[in-house]
Parts: C-alpha cells; structure tokens; sequence
C-alpha cells in the first residue's frame, strides 16, 4: 500500500515510538530465562499489534540483538 508523505512520517514516527518503548521497558537485559522468556512473548506482541509493520518488526528484530548482545557484554564484563 502506496501512503501519502505525511502518512509515511507518521508510520515513521509510530514504528520508532513502539520500538523505542519496548527497549526501554526492557533494558537492562537479565540473566534469568524468565525475563527471556517474557521479552520474546512481549516482542512478539508487539509485532502483532503493529499490525505486520515490516518497520516495527525489523525494529524489533534488531534490538533484540542489541539486548543480546548487551547481555553478553555484562555476563562477560566487557561492558
């Protein structure tokens, strides 16, 4: 679906609120599966309710990685 520039910038917008949400609500990243567990489900809900907005998922997907990778750097004491 083709949108208007102004419907674009709100798209936009909208994707990098709903992402810059759930990073925040998530960070810093646990050790523990449960917390895993939770923010894979609270991920997935979010994708689900952006309405499969390729730009909310692809968000999503990335900080995912971004947590996991943050993870690490703390188990490891690199961070």
């Amino acid at each position: 679906m083709i949108l208007t520039p102004a419907e674009y910038v709100q798209q936009h917008r909208d994707s990098f609120r709903i992402a810059f949400d759930f990073l925040n609500s998530h960070f810093p990243p646990d050790d523990s599966l449960s917390w895993w567990e939770q923010t894979a489900k609270d991920a997935s809900e979010a994708s689900i309710k952006a309405a499969e907005n390729k730009l909310v998922i692809g968000l999503l997907i990335g900080i995912m990685d971004y947590l996991e990778d943050e993870w690490r750097q703390r188990r490891d004491g690199t961070a």
